[in-house]
């Protein structure tokens, strides 16, 4: 069993290096390319292909997400059929996205590459400067945003605007961090983990709980055999 972890809009899989999981359990993988006028559901499926084909993606493996990875994975979830999911500071609907987000994505299209990159640029800044980033956090996540391509910047935001939301297909393994700045703490209590803080990006910011976390949904999805995982709702 392996756990595929999609990242988030913004980041690529360095974004996950702070948890230093052991790669014969977990494979990190980056966003592709949107295409013009695509839907989130069509992305996704479009990832899940890629997955299936050329990243060894067998029954009884689990997939997941940081943020909009975290969406994307629910979509990827319906074709894949995995045996479980792990969403980590994500949402099943828009609903839970806070409203600034969503005003962005009505620019995002329009904005020049300069202000695009330089709106993400930032980002590490004013979180250290808030106090939810260590120096190394923030050199790790000014790396990573300023390299992230434009047009991934304008395409994205629109496709999670628009999204309907989708609610997990196969049994599902959260965390959040309780005072998220970017989306809401949602879930069900009894499937969610939550760690103190504002915290959007809590694989930098909280690496070690995230690292338990993880470790600990794989032993959870490890123990509870395939046909029962397929016969939950």
């Amino acid at each position: 069993m392996r756990f595929h972890l999609i990242t988030g809009f913004g980041l690529d899989r360095r974004a996950f290096a702070p948890l230093d999981l052991p790669p014969e359990r977990f494979a990190l993988h980056d966003l592709i390319p949107p295409r013009p006028g695509e839907s989130l559901k069509e992305h996704a499926l479009r990832m899940a292909d890629g997955l299936a084909q050329g990243s060894g993606f067998g029954p009884g493996d689990v997939i997941g997400g940081i943020s909009f990875g975290g969406m994307l994975a629910l979509e990827m979830a319906r074709a894949l059929k995995p045996k479980g999911l792990v969403l980590i500071a994500s949402s099943t609907h828009p609903r839970h996205i806070r409203r600034r987000f969503l005003m962005w994505s009505h620019i995002a299209p329009f904005a020049p590459d300069f202000l695009i990159k330089r709106v993400f640029g930032l980002i590490p800044w004013v979180l250290k400067r808030q106090n939810m980033l260590t120096p190394e956090g923030q050199t790790l996540l000014t790396a990573i945003m300023t390299a992230f391509p434009a047009e991934f910047l304008r395409g994205f935001p629109p496709m999670i605007r628009t999204w309907e939301g989708c609610p997990p297909t196969v049994p599902l393994r959260r965390i959040h961090s309780e005072g998220d700045w970017l989306i809401r703490l949602n879930g069900e209590a009894k499937d969610l983990t939550v760690v103190k803080g504002r915290n959007h990006l809590i694989t930098v910011s909280h690496p070690e709980e995230v690292r338990r976390f993880l470790l600990d949904a794989y032993e959870d999805f490890a123990g509870l055999p395939v046909e029962e995982m397929k016969n939950e709702k």
